[in-house]
C-alpha cells in the first residue's frame, strides 16, 4: 500500500521578468536537488542514464515504496535562446511567468530501485510511453518552438505539468504558442501520463478529459 504522496517543488526561477531571466541563468545547473526526496546519488545516475551534463530538478513526489518516484527535470535553453526570450520581455513582448521555469526541454523520469525510466519528453513535441501525446499544430501551435516556460503542480498523488511552448511566430517575433498552457497529468484510469484539455460547455463551464493519444 502506498504512503500518501509528499511533493516538494523546487522552482527553478522567480522574480519578475528581469529577474527570471538572470536566475535563469544562475538556477539551471546540474547539482540541484529536493530534499527528502531526491539524493545527490540520484543526481548522479540520472545525469550518467541520460546522458545530461546539465538540468534541474524542478519538483519531485514520493510515490510509495515499491513504486517509485517521480522527478521532473528541466534542461536549460542555450545562451541564444536565452537572450533572445530577454530580448523580447525587456521590449516589452512575451515575459515568462515569473513563477515558473524556463527550459529546452523538460521530461518526467520514473526513479525505482537503480533504474531511471524517462517516461514523458517535451522538445519539439510531447511524447509519453505511447509516443506523440498530440498534435501541437492542431492545438494551434505555430512557428518553431524555441523551448517552454512552466510551472510544476499535483494531480492524483503524481507530479504534474502546466507549460507554453515559447515559439519564434511568422513575424520572427518571440511569443507563447498556446493559451491556455498545455496540462500534462497523470491519468489514473490508464496508469499512464496524458495531456489533460478544458473546453468550455454549452454554459460555458469548464469541461476538462484526457486526450487520448495519436501517436506516431
Amino acid at each position: 500500500m502506498s504512503r500518501p504522496a509528499a511533493l516538494v517543488l523546487s522552482v527553478a526561477i522567480a522574480g519578475l521578468c528581469a529577474g527570471v531571466l538572470t536566475g535563469v541563468s544562475a538556477g539551471v545547473k546540474y547539482g540541484d536537488a529536493v530534499p527528502g526526496i531526491i539524493r545527490p546519488s540520484d543526481l548522479e545516475r540520472i545525469k550518467l542514464a541520460l546522458h545530461l551534463d546539465r538540468f534541474s530538478v524542478i519538483a519531485a513526489v514520493r510515490l510509495g515504496v515499491d513504486e517509485g518516484r517521480e522527478v521532473v527535470l528541466s534542461e536549460p535553453l542555450d545562451d541564444g535562446t536565452l537572450k533572445r526570450v530577454k530580448d523580447a520581455c525587456d521590449a516589452g513582448g512575451f515575459c515568462p511567468d515569473p513563477v515558473g521555469f524556463v527550459a529546452s526541454r523538460v521530461r518526467i523520469v520514473l526513479l525505482l530501485d537503480k533504474d531511471v525510466d524517462p517516461i514523458v519528453a517535451i522538445d519539439k513535441e510531447a511524447r509519453g510511453p505511447r509516443g506523440r501525446m498530440v498534435d501541437l499544430g492542431v492545438l494551434g501551435v505555430a512557428g518553431e518552438i524555441l523551448g517552454w516556460n512552466g510551472r510544476p503542480d499535483a494531480s492524483d498523488g503524481h507530479v504534474a505539468l502546466s507549460l507554453t511552448p515559447i515559439v519564434r511566430n511568422e513575424k520572427g517575433e518571440t511569443a507563447p504558442g498556446l493559451d491556455p498552457p498545455l496540462l500534462v497529468r497523470f491519468n489514473p484510469k490508464h496508469g499512464r501520463f496524458q495531456v489533460f484539455d478544458c473546453v468550455a460547455g454549452d454554459g460555458g463551464e469548464a469541461v476538462c478529459s484526457f486526450v487520448e493519444e495519436p501517436g506516431g
